[in-house]
This record gives C-alpha cells, structure tokens and sequence, in this order.
C-alpha cells in the first residue's frame, strides 16, 4: 500500500491505520511486501507519514533475504525500534508495534486494542495483548 503524502493531510492517523488493516486483511504474506516487518512500517506510515522502512523496501523477496536483511540491521528490536519509544508492553495502545512470540518464532505486529495483528499466509491474524514481549509508541499524528 503506497500513500500519497497529501493523504496524510486529508484523514486523521485512526483512518489510514483502519483502511491499512482493512486492506491486509484478504492480501496473502508475502516477503517483500506483506510480512511482520513491513506490515508494521507501514502502520507506521499510515499514522505518522514517515516511513522508517524506507531504506529496505524492495531489498529481499524471500525468507533467506528477511534474515540476512535483519541480520544487518540488528535484529526485529532494532527494526521495531525505528517506530518510536519503548514501551511495557501491556501499555501499548491501537497502532503502536509491538514484538510477540507466535508458534515458536518473534514477529513484529500492530496493536489493534485488544489484540496484536500480524501477517498470516492468508491476511492478518490476531493474537492475545499478552503474547507481546515488548512495544513501542508511535507518535502519531495530530488528529484534524
């Protein structure tokens, strides 16, 4: 999902946070374009209008690549970290990221309330609040 800055204008942070989830939520995983990683930059997109994966977008299409890619960032914390503050993370609130441990492996995901969302094979799947091992605060955007 690409976004025309002007659209940061136009619509408060809450509504391109929900038009992102609504539109993830029939597009199949994909590396590159629809895993944890990029799913949860653009969530912080959509709420702030920057986009803290602009350096590595477009720079793996499979599994191998994710890894060696996060490898040389630093890890999934140091990734989730470009979003914002660290937080506890049962203090996280809707649109903030969060790191949560899932079928034996950490992802990175969007707090949606009461639930984290992260990519599935086919859309976004909502895990407990409590699954999180830590968060971090995105500052959005004023709303209009």
């Amino acid at each position: 999902m690409t976004h025309d800055p002007s659209d940061i204008q136009l619509f408060p942070w809450s509504v391109r946070l929900d038009a992102l989830i609504a539109a993830r939520m029939a597009a199949p995983f994909a590396w590159g374009t629809h895993d944890c990683c990029l799913f949860a930059a653009d969530a912080v997109l959509a709420q702030t209008g920057v986009d803290p994966a602009a350096e590595f977008r477009g720079m793996y299409v499979d599994a191998r690549g994710a890894v060696a890619l996060l490898t040389d960032l630093g890890g999934l914390q140091a990734v989730a970290a470009r979003a914002g503050e660290s937080i506890p993370a049962l203090c996280a609130q809707v649109g903030d990221i969060g790191l949560v441990e899932h079928e034996g492996r950490e992802l990175l995901a969007v707090c949606a309330g009461p639930v984290w969302l992260v990519p599935a094979e086919q859309g976004l799947t909502a895990l407990p609040i409590d699954s999180a091992t830590s968060a971090w605060r995105v500052a959005k955007c004023p709303q209009p």
